[in-house]
């Protein structure tokens, strides 16, 4: 068996004809030096030691013999260990994670967020230490994920284009062939495979294929060096946190929101993420919210409370919708004095007793509310508009009863942006 020897290198400065040759044998001497292999006696023990941990394992003493001829049988001591990551080894693994995740972090705040990194040759770090998440920066990482969804669309918008050319071609020749995924797990058809559209989300995940086509391209075509490299470090630690971290079900779904934001701020707990995308559903509401309806002044209250205690009520603590219209039995004169019918009465109040908060809210000035309690208003236009109250979401205002047509999908959004902060703040988010 070849070795290594221990002993000094022969290779001296002093040989050395020119001051060229004079680095370049400094530079084997220290190589040298430094690769230099330990000792079979000083390795010895340590496989002694690994034998000793399983006596099972313990070869018998004719075994234990070397053999005369024949080729030297390995040893422990020069067998290469493996370099694959064990999941059971979890000190390795979460120091593993550690790196993983700081990578992920200084990539996407340089992709997404425009953060400038340090030009210090060798070291891939941010100018400013991460700090807490702002709302501009959580809208701006929400832009740039509908932007990598609507890269996803054209891309399977074109896959069903050219199959749709593929079964023209084939239309007259042969039967069409079941579509299967390419290798950006897409079908030839353009459709994602069912498993991966169970999910009834309207803040739909990012498939895996697609984000890192998108890092390949921007680690292949940034114009800054460090940009690139970067934008590289980033797609080798999501890789490796695919495969070390992802669950089955975030394997199969691909990239949520919430785990987007969660690899940005890796110090956020799930509180934190839920509160940024609390803001992103508030901001959707405050895009289809309407102006809080005006509340009547005293003066108009007092005039409407006058009305009701001298002209209906007299003394009662609620009327009917009779007593609106002039009475069960109303004579000529006070059917020509009264401007509402009983028949009108009943369409509005229905059956019920009417005390003073439903009348001041059915007799103010159209448009406005009647006292603080209003839940239902009519605007002057006819649109009934209804106060909303979304806890999760932070939001307090006014929406249209029902929603035209543009505001259906903004509407499903923010549900779902409602049911992914309830996620998260209970734990089950991912």
């Amino acid at each position: 068996m070849l070795g290594r020897c221990n002993s000094e290198p022969v290779l001296r400065k002093k040989l050395a004809r020119d001051p060229a040759e004079t680095r370049f044998l400094s530079f084997l001497n220290r190589y040298s030096q430094k690769h230099r292999c330990v000792s079979r006696a000083q390795t010895q023990p340590n496989l002694e030691k690994q034998i000793c941990r399983s006596p099972a394992s313990l070869p018998s003493s004719a075994a234990r013999q070397r053999p005369k001829s024949g080729p030297v049988p390995a040893t422990p001591v020069f067998r290469r260990p493996s370099s694959a990551i064990s999941r059971t080894d979890s000190p390795k693994v979460a120091a593993i994670r550690e790196r993983v995740l700081s990578r992920i972090a200084t990539g996407l705040h340089v992709a997404l967020l425009g953060a400038k990194v340090s030009q210090k040759p060798g070291e891939t770090k941010l100018e400013q230490p991460i700090g807490r998440a702002s709302v501009q920066q959580v809208q701006r990482i929400y832009r740039h994920f509908l932007r990598l969804k609507a890269i996803e669309a054209d891309r399977a918008a074109e896959v069903r284009y050219w199959r749709h050319v593929k079964l023209v071609q084939e239309a007259w020749s042969e039967q069409p062939k079941e579509s299967e995924p390419n290798k950006h797990g897409y079908h030839e058809d353009g459709c994602v495979p069912a498993t991966k559209c169970e999910r009834p989300s309207h803040i739909p995940r990012l498939q895996w294929a697609t984000f890192f086509h998108w890092l390949e391209q921007e680690a292949s075509c940034g114009i800054q060096q460090t940009y690139r490299r970067t934008l590289a470090a980033l797609l080798r630690g999501v890789k490796l946190w695919k495969e070390l971290c992802a669950s089955a079900q975030q394997s199969l779904e691909g990239i949520s929101l919430g785990l987007l934001l969660s690899w940005v701020y890796p110090a956020s707990s799930n509180i934190e993420i839920s509160q940024m995308l609390s803001w992103l559903g508030g901001h959707q509401l405050d895009c289809i919210r309407w102006k809080s309806p005006r509340l009547i002044d005293d003066d108009e209250r007092k005039q409407l409370e006058r009305i009701f205690q001298n002209v209906y009520a007299k003394g009662r603590h609620a009327i009917t919708p009779d007593d609106i219209a002039g009475g069960p039995f109303p004579d000529r004169q006070t059917r020509l004095l009264t401007l509402v019918d009983a028949r009108l009465a009943r369409h509005v109040f229905g059956d019920r007793q009417i005390d003073w908060p439903m009348f001041a809210e059915h007799m103010c000035e159209i448009g406005c509310q009647g006292h603080p309690q209003v839940t239902r208003v009519t605007t002057p236009e006819g649109i009934p508009l209804v106060r909303c109250q979304r806890d999760p979401l932070n939001f307090h205002g006014w929406l249209s009863e029902t929603p035209p047509e543009s505001e259906v999908e903004s509407r499903k959004v923010i549900d779902a942006f409602e049911e992914e902060v309830i996620a998260w703040q209970s734990g089950t988010g991912y």
